[in-house]
């Protein structure tokens, strides 16, 4: 049985951090680097960008039991179909578990700004943290209807 965690949360929670010492990872942002040059762009490319995350998954699932996903996943109207996607390419059973992110908008836009001064390659997103902030509060407040998807919820303490 193969494993695939994600991560749930609005941009500059954390879950980059949580990643950090995880392999192997896909994210969202580095696949907008690699594919589009641009770590901001998030609007543009995201069938590109999520339909490589998926392939990019399922192939490391043939080296791999545990493979980490690194993306917001607030947006409650593709969240399941992006997921079921990884499963029904994959050749592989495998699991799901989701880790969750507390969203707290104002602590995610001081981390961004503090990572955009020091120079950190990461999105301007500061602008989407409201707008994800309310889409992670409905996928809250909807999250016991999508429970029996994942063999387990856990929440972060980031």
């Amino acid at each position: 049985m193969k494993n695939l965690v994600v991560t749930l949360g609005i941009t500059g929670c954390g879950k980059s951090r949580w990643l950090k010492d995880k392999s192997p990872v896909i994210e969202t942002d580095d696949l907008r680097i690699e594919l589009l040059d641009d770590v901001s762009d998030s609007t543009t490319q995201e069938g590109l960008i999520f339909g490589t995350a998926a392939k990019k998954i399922s192939k490391l699932f043939d080296t791999h039991d545990t493979v980490y996903f690194g993306a917001t996943l607030v947006d409650s109207k593709y969240r399941i179909p992006f997921l079921q996607s990884i499963q029904d390419m994959c050749k592989h059973k495998l699991v799901i578990d989701v880790v969750i992110f507390p969203g707290i908008p104002e602590l995610s836009k001081e981390r961004i700004a503090r990572d955009l001064k020091s120079g950190v390659q990461r999105a301007d997103s500061i602008k989407f943290i409201d707008e994800q902030y309310e889409q992670y509060l409905h996928t809250m407040s909807i999250f016991n209807k999508e429970k029996n998807f994942y063999r387990s919820i856990k929440r972060s303490a980031e």
